[in-house]
Order: structure tokens, then C-alpha cells, then sequence
């Protein structure tokens, strides 16, 4: 048996050198999946093809939940059986390519089915993106562990950043092309289209951890811990994740309006079809330039303190979209392109601190618990799909931007503990 002090004591900041060959491919990865991200992004593409076969908000928000529940909860159960193994890249691969043949399998029904049965169609739709996101909750695990050993604490921004800008010319023009399918491909096959593209995306991707070296993790268990064993570290953790999994949970509110922006603008503002594509351009285009600030903020300021400054950016776009969509649809690109840089802050800064507080022997376990007990913001979208049955599109955007702010409030504290600890 081995004891949780034992563990942290041996491995809490082991020696990790920087290679190469492992840094170029980790980066190969990345760019080609946000590629393939880009072409179906659920905040605009999923969620207007959903309103499309539905018609509901409900759905929409609904559907945000269940693919958060499908990737969080089979996290737990990967780290207890994952943790003690040297090599992790098996299960990794086995994850991605699960997600490579449930995007072919959604594109193919897509288009077989042409919209001839909306609602057959939009319960495949949740069944394939169920199988998708499950994929990606069980990658997540080996993922963290992976990154944490290849990719050295000094360069872990470089590497985020990095990626997001080897990703900016790959996916802007993903959503170029996603706005010309949208708007002159016929529906349903532009959906279809979008899939099946991004399913040969994430192929790709998947060449970047074939040719990585996974150095093999010593010291661990020779098998799973046992449950009251486990459940005993898990409490543990908990109490050290609180500041971490209170500013998630706060800044999470930003997740739940998200989805709603492109529903806002189609329901509200009488925005054209082809829309969905120049706010996804927007969207992307936030993504891919801000990465060029998180990375570079995260290896010289810390991240924390750059999870703050996206905080406050977070808690002003619901003010703008209220403000803007005053106006006009077309005022609105502003609020996309802000939503897309903080929604990739949120990644960049909470899994660069994640990694932070990680010891390199615990780090699947690290990573599962963190997904439960952020949980209950998957449910977020779901409670506004229901709210907005009864108000208003702005009072729901003033609610988040509170929640957003408090949240703010939370990191600048931790990031002073931080500071005073060091």
C-alpha cells in the first residue's frame, strides 16, 4: 500500500526535460484538433443545429449538460484504474480514435436520414455526441498525465500558447469553410459535412501521440488502490482543489449563457442562417489570437493571475451582448470573439493550474476529481434552457455576468494566498 504523504513527498515536482520531438508533436496534436473543434463547435454549430431540428431552448441547454455529464463522470473511475500504470499513451489512443469513429458514424446518419424525421435525428445527434464526449473524458486523464510529464512547468504556457497559435490559420480557415458550408450547402447535408470533416481532423490530430515518448512513470502502485483506500485520498484532495474548484465553479456561469448567445441572436435579432458561420469566424478568431497573450501571461505572471484577467473580461461580455444586440445582429461579433478568447483562457489558465498542484504520482486523480466536482456547471446551461422559458435574454446574461464577477473576486484572493505562501 502507499501512503498519499509517501507519494507527495517522492514526486511532487519531479525532473522533467524538455524534448523536441515530444514538444513539436504535442503541438501537432493540438493545432489539428482545434481544427477539427472549430468545424463544430457546440456553442454555435451544435447549438443551432439543435434549435434547427428542435426549436427549443430546452434542448439546447439540455444537450450542453448531458455532454459535460458524459465527460466528467467516467473520469473518476479512469484515474483509480489508470494512476498506477507506467504508460499511458495506450488509453489515450483508445479514446481519440472512439471520437474519430463516433463524429464519422453522427456524419453518415446526418446525412442518410436528410431530415426527414427531425427529432430521430436530434436523438442521434445526443447519442454521438454522448459517445464523443465520453471519448474525451476518458482521454482527459492520460492527457493530463502525459503533458505533465513531457512538457517541463516553464514551458507548459509556451506550450498552450504555442498551440493555439500553430491552430489559428488551421482553424480560422475551418471557419471559413464552416460559414460556406452553412450558407450554400443544403441542409441537412452542411451538418453532415461538417462532421465528417471534422472526424478526418481529429485523425490527423491523432499522429501527434503516435509518434510521442512517453517516458514510463516510476514508483507507481503495482495495482488500483482499493476503494476506502481511494475514497480516503479523494477527501484529501478535495480540500486542497477548494480554491480551484470554487473559481470554476463561479467563472463557470460563462459557460452557461455561452450556447445562448447564437440562440439570442436567431431569435431575438432576426439573425440569417449564414450567421452561425461569421459568429463562429468571430469565435475562432478569438480563440486563435488570444492565445498569443494567455501563454505568455501564464510563464511570466503565473496562472493565476492570468485566470483573474480572464475572469474580468468574462464577467463584461454578458453586459455587451445585452448592450450590443440593442443594436443589431452584426454587433454581437464582438461578443463571440471575446467569448472564444476567455472560453480558451478558462483552458489554458485552469489546466496550466491544475498541473500546478499536481503531484506527477497523482495527477490522473487530480484530474478526474477536478472534472466531478465541477460538474454542477453542466447543469448550468440546462437551468438557463428552462429560465429562458420565462425571462428575458438580458436578465440571464445580468445574473451570469454577478456569478462571473464573484468568481473574479475568488481568484484574486487565491492568487494573494499564493503569494504570500511562496
Amino acid at each position: 500500500m502507499h501512503s498519499r504523504e509517501s507519494i507527495k513527498t517522492d514526486q511532487r515536482q519531479p525532473p522533467v526535460s524538455l524534448n523536441r520531438r515530444n514538444f513539436i508533436a504535442g503541438l501537432w496534436h493540438g493545432a489539428f484538433l482545434t481544427l477539427g473543434v472549430s468545424l463544430t463547435q457546440p456553442t454555435t454549430v451544435i447549438s443551432a443545429f439543435v434549435a434547427d431540428l428542435t426549436g427549443s431552448t430546452i434542448w439546447v441547454g439540455g444537450l450542453m449538460t448531458v455532454l459535460t455529464v458524459a465527460g466528467a463522470i467516467p473520469q473518476l473511475f479512469v484515474a483509480r484504474l489508470i494512476e498506477p500504470r507506467p504508460r499511458k499513451m495506450p488509453y489515450l489512443l483508445t479514446a481519440i480514435y472512439l471520437r474519430v469513429i463516433s463524429w464519422g458514424i453522427l456524419a453518415w446518419s446526418i446525412y442518410l436520414n436528410g431530415g426527414q424525421n427531425p427529432m430521430a435525428l436530434a436523438s442521434l445527434l445526443v447519442g454521438m455526441l454522448v459517445v464523443f464526449y465520453v471519448g474525451g473524458g476518458l482521454g482527459a486523464i492520460p492527457y493530463t498525465d502525459i503533458i505533465g510529464k513531457i512538457i517541463p512547468p516553464n514551458k507548459r504556457g509556451a506550450y498552450f500558447g504555442g498551440m493555439g497559435i500553430l491552430a489559428g490559420p488551421l482553424s480560422v480557415s475551418a471557419a471559413f469553410a464552416a460559414r460556406y458550408i452553412l450558407a450554400n450547402v443544403t441542409y441537412p447535408e452542411n451538418y453532415a459535412l461538417l462532421f465528417g470533416m471534422a472526424a478526418v481532423g481529429l485523425a490527423v490530430a491523432s499522429i501527434g501521440f503516435l509518434v510521442i515518448r512517453e517516458p514510463v512513470s516510476e514508483n507507481t502502485h503495482q495495482k488500483p488502490q482499493s476503494w476506502p483506500e481511494y475514497r480516503q485520498q479523494l477527501i484529501s484532495i478535495s480540500r486542497e482543489l477548494r480554491p480551484l474548484i470554487t473559481a470554476q465553479l463561479l467563472t463557470g456561469f460563462s459557460l452557461m449563457v455561452l450556447p445562448f448567445y447564437v440562440v439570442y441572436a436567431r431569435e431575438q435579432l432576426g439573425a440569417p442562417t449564414d450567421s452561425v458561420g461569421w459568429f463562429l469566424l468571430a469565435q475562432v478568431l478569438g480563440v486563435s489570437l488570444s492565445n498569443l497573450v494567455w501563454g505568455r501571461i501564464v510563464d511570466t505572471s503565473g496562472s493565476r493571475k492570468m485566470l483573474f484577467l480572464c475572469a474580468i473580461i468574462s464577467t463584461v461580455i454578458p453586459l455587451f451582448a445585452i448592450v450590443l444586440g440593442s443594436l443589431s445582429w452584426m454587433a454581437l461579433l464582438p461578443v463571440f470573439f471575446f467569448a472564444g478568447a476567455v472560453f480558451n483562457g478558462r483552458k489554458v489558465g485552469f489546466q496550466s493550474a491544475l498541473l500546478e498542484v499536481s503531484p506527477a504520482a497523482e495527477r490522473s486523480t487530480y484530474a478526474g476529481l477536478n472534472a466531478v466536482l465541477i460538474l454542477p456547471v453542466g447543469f448550468l446551461s440546462l437551468l438557463a434552457g428552462l429560465l429562458l422559458q420565462y425571462w428575458a435574454y438580458s436578465t440571464l446574461f445580468l445574473i451570469a455576468s454577478g456569478f462571473i464577477g464573484l468568481g473574479a473576486v475568488v481568484i484574486y484572493r487565491w492568487s494573494l494566498e499564493a503569494g504570500q505562501s511562496s
